[in-house]
């Protein structure tokens, strides 16, 4: 029994073999024929372009039917090769292989069909206007030809299709942008002197939302939004906020701004209102989804919403910031404006609750309106400080301070020394007004400070510090040509400084018991910013006349003093130099002496006269031979020095006290006009005042240079030791 049943399943198996074999060999041999007709349709069609309009649907039909055989033979050979898993044949795998050839065929043959077939759907559609339809097909067609699973790209017609699919994409895009175009219209975006802006929407052939749907299925939506956003943006919602305009909409279909002023923005209310205006109009004309629950409303917001809460911040909002606490107590409307606005958008849909753009102007409001004040102040103390600095006024000494008469000090004795009534007073000098205009704006935000909240009157006060900060580096900066050449300004600079660093040190102590409780006891101070100010005033001082010291020896170099010896007459261009050099010494005289205080004027003057006296003395005392007519001269011109030089001190004494090397100077012209004899005796064994002036040597090089080599002279030279 075993062995019969063993015998009918083995030739059942072999009959079924047998069977598939026959059966794949006709299906095979059908794929041929058909991929040959196939063949000769795509070529017809996409490269000769024969009009074959039944054939096509024929040869579906067919490709078709033999999917299906071929499904039914693919599932009895997996069938038999379950039934014989064990001891499978070489022949069925040789079957099964052949059948996944010629499916492979197959496929190819049936998706240029399917090609073939979107491409009649596709003009169709565009004929019947069904532009979503048309959308899809061609987005099955690319999902078709750019499949990396597929071969398509190794057959000779892939180009041809592949073009055809191409010209058809730009045709269509083209189509579809156009017409939605002439949906939307703008006029008077590409006249830059059009008064009158328009945006109108056409909805009479209903197929706006159709339009859009369908440039979005083919990935070519965002470009639309992104342009209709920017034009929007430039032409609709800068104008409403930046200038001052007229909005209406017409028959509901055309929104209208017309500029009345441009450059002269509208007031708060204003502006929010035209643009919930604009808003409730882009909502009525396009309230459509574009796909998924995703409204045109929800599509142009990442195109839109940046820009719009950019300009709305900076050019609408921060105008009607308060600036004083008057304003802040009067804010709240302003506030609820603000939120009744956001509230709108996010009930139309353009954003949702958590995008409320405006929230952070109407929460921290406090924050806002001390940074504004404080950005405010800033920008005053530097246009304060940019301003002319030889526009001055007198600076008197306040009046002295006055002391109890009785003062006692611990141990109860009576105090008999008293300050100076000029101690701790600035003297008498003339400062720009921009320094003192400074000074009251510090004064003017330490008040508001002492009115404020704590957290307010700590940045208004290291507002009021950061102003000083600005001056030490703004003014030599903004001023700094004129710092280097100019004395005048030179000298206004270093008394503004000098200004300021005085006020500063007691400034903060003024403003201590006005201040907060809270505050009074942190270490509010200007002292240490008193110090920058007296450098940076001392600094540009000094170098100035370290300027005005080179422009003396730039002078002498000219004088010919080095030359003495070589003629028996002095050179003309010696006398031109000293009196050049007395008359620029005089010019810093009428800049300087009424504008600097009194003892800084003769400090400087008198450093800048020390630098030529020394040159002189130095030219003079290296001259190896001077000639008795030259010598006489010498003292002539220096006489004239001595005359002039004095005058340019407030009292003549005060030349002694700043000229170090004047009294060398008197002594150089004592020798140049003096006998051996009066040599002799003005050094008097080292001990005259000949002796204090020069050394040994000098006065001998100056003996031997005015003097002819006598005995006289050889005992004198050496007697001086």
């Amino acid at each position: 029994m075993t062995s019969f049943l063993t015998d009918v399943l083995t030739t059942a198996g072999k009959l079924e073999k047998t069977n598939l074999h026959e059966k794949i060999s006709e299906i095979q041999k059908e794929i041929t024929r058909l991929k040959y007709d196939v063949k000769d349709f795509m070529n017809d069609n996409y490269v000769e372009f024969t009009s074959k309009l039944v054939k096509d649907q024929h040869l579906v039909s067919k490709g078709e039917k033999l999917l299906e055989e071929m499904n039914v033979l693919q599932k009895r050979i997996d069938d038999q090769v379950k039934i014989e898993l064990s001891g499978s044949t070489k022949e069925l795998k040789t079957l099964s292989q052949a059948l996944k050839e010629s499916n492979v065929m197959l496929q190819l043959s049936n998706q240029l069909l399917t090609l073939h077939e979107c491409i009649k759907s596709v003009k169709n559609y565009q004929e019947e206007k069904r532009y979503v339809n048309a959308a899809e097909t061609l987005c099955h067609m690319q999902a078709i030809l750019y499949n990396s699973q597929t071969d398509l790209r190794d057959l000779d017609i892939y180009t041809a299709i592949e073009e055809e699919y191409l010209n058809l994409y730009t045709s269509f895009l083209s189509e579809t942008s156009s017409l939605l175009y002439e949906r939307i219209c703008w006029t008077g975006i590409n006249d830059k002197d059009a008064k009158t802006i328009t945006l109108t929407v056409k909805n009479e052939m209903d197929d706006t939302q159709d339009l859009i749907q369908s440039l979005y299925c083919i990935d070519n939506l965002s470009s639309h939004l992104h342009s209709f956003s920017t034009t929007l943006m430039d032409h609709i919602i800068s104008p409403i906020i930046n200038d001052d305009c007229s909005v209406y909409v017409v028959n509901e279909k055309i929104f209208t701004v017309e500029v009345l002023n441009k450059r002269k923005p509208s007031g708060y209310k204003s502006v929010l209102h035209n643009l919930e205006l604009l808003f409730k109009f882009l909502h009525q004309n396009f309230q459509f989804t574009v796909h998924d629950d995703k409204t045109f409303l929800k599509e142009i917001q990442p195109h839109l919403l940046e820009r719009l809460s950019t300009s709305l911040k900076n050019d609408c909002i921060s105008r009607i910031t308060p600036t004083s606490s008057v304003d802040l107590k009067n804010f709240a409307p302003i506030v609820q404006a603000i939120n009744d606005f956001q509230y709108f958008l996010v009930k139309i849909g353009f954003i949702t609750s958590d995008q409320l753009f405006l929230s952070e102007y109407t929460m921290n409001i406090d924050k806002l309106f001390i940074k504004k004040i404080c950005q405010d102040l800033l920008a005053k103390a530097r246009t304060i400080m940019k301003k002319d600095l030889h526009d001055c006024i007198i600076y008197e000494p306040q009046e002295p301070l006055e002391f109890q008469e009785d003062t006692y000090d611990f141990n109860e004795l009576k105090a008999d020394k008293k300050l100076s009534e000029n101690s701790f007073q600035l003297p008498k000098c003339q400062i720009s007004t921009s320094a003192k205009e400074t000074l009251n704006l510090a004064r003017h935000i330490l008040e508001e400070a002492c009115n404020s909240s704590d957290s307010c009157t700590v940045q208004l006060f290291y507002t009021c510090r950061n102003i000083f900060e600005m001056y030490a580096g703004l003014v030599p900066e903004h001023h700094r040509i004129l710092l280097e050449t100019v004395p005048h300004q030179v000298a206004m600079f270093h008394n503004n400084c000098m200004y300021l660093a005085h006020h500063l040190l007691t400034l903060g102590h003024e403003y201590r018991d006005k201040l907060p409780e809270s505050l009074q006891n942190l270490n509010l101070t200007f002292a240490d910013q008193v110090l920058v100010l007296r450098d940076v005033g001392s600094s540009c001082l000094l170098e100035h006349m370290k300027y005005q010291k080179d422009i003396i020896v730039g002078i002498l170099s000219h004088s010919d003093l080095s030359a003495l010896g070589q003629t028996s007459e002095l050179h003309p261009n010696t006398e031109r130099a000293m009196r050049q050099c007395i008359r620029q010494l005089e010019l810093l005289k009428t800049v300087w002496m009424d504008v600097l205080p009194m003892n800084i004027y003769c400090r400087a003057v008198g450093c800048i006269m020390n630098s030529m006296v020394e040159d002189l003395i130095i030219k003079v005392i290296s001259v190896e031979d001077i000639p008795a007519d030259v010598a006489t001269e010498l003292v002539t011109l220096f006489n004239m020095i001595v005359k002039r030089a004095p005058q340019i001190f407030p009292d003549n004494q005060k030349i002694h006290q700043h000229v170090r090397k004047w009294e060398k100077f008197l002594e150089l012209i004592q020798i140049l006009g003096a006998s051996l004899k009066e040599i002799e005796m003005r050094w008097d064994n080292g001990k005259g005042p000949l002796a204090r002036e020069f050394t040994a040597s000098q006065v001998k090089q100056l003996i031997r240079a005015l003097f002819q080599n006598t005995e006289r002279r050889s005992n004198l030279l050496a007697s001086i030791k």
